[in-house]
């Protein structure tokens, strides 16, 4: 489903907000400045467009169908009430330019990951309750010894804060 994996992808951007650093630098005597938190703005700028469109989206089938709207214009909320109302949206008249924007969120989104030679391995069964799909991880080459993504064939992504859950079976793939 697409908006799982949309859904998954703009929670996998979390961990791209912070750019990585170019260097080290040398704190010089004398000098003060704080820069504060610097954030991606290409990924700021994706997940921004990614609620936006969300949003909006949800606010026509709300308006046109009469069911409540999300309870909040979180993007999990925004894609759960998207789905259940994929049978109205199937039938109104934009469903082509629907399909046609959650593709080009999900090529915005995935292109934040960016190009590069990937190495996928199997991690066993998928945690989350009812799925029993394959989940996956993925390394980027040179990418160190984690994964820059790890979900199942089904479209669930873990999140990093949940992959301590699977570690013991990522230490087997890094080498």
């Amino acid at each position: 489903m697409q908006l799982r994996t949309l859904l998954g992808l703009y929670r996998e951007s979390d961990h791209s907000l912070i750019p990585a650093p170019a260097r080290m630098r040398e704190r010089v005597s004398g000098s003060s400045r704080s820069t504060g938190i610097v954030l991606d703005e290409q990924t700021l700028g994706a997940r921004s467009e990614l609620r936006g469109v969300l949003s909006s989206w949800a606010r026509l089938v709300a308006e046109g169908s009469g069911a409540p709207g999300p309870y909040d214009s979180e993007v999990g909320a925004l894609v759960q009430f998207l789905r259940a109302q994929l049978d109205w949206l199937a039938g109104h008249p934009a469903a082509v330019d629907f399909d046609d924007e959650v593709r080009r969120l999900l090529e915005d989104l995935g292109g934040l990951f960016g190009p590069g030679p990937v190495k996928r391995f199997a991690l066993g069964e998928c945690p989350e309750p009812g799925c029993g799909g394959l989940l996956h991880g993925v390394m980027r080459g040179g990418g160190g010894p984690t994964p820059g993504h790890v979900s199942c064939d089904a479209g669930h992504a873990l999140p990093p804060h949940q992959w301590l859950s699977v570690a013991g079976r990522m230490r087997e793939h890094a080498a």
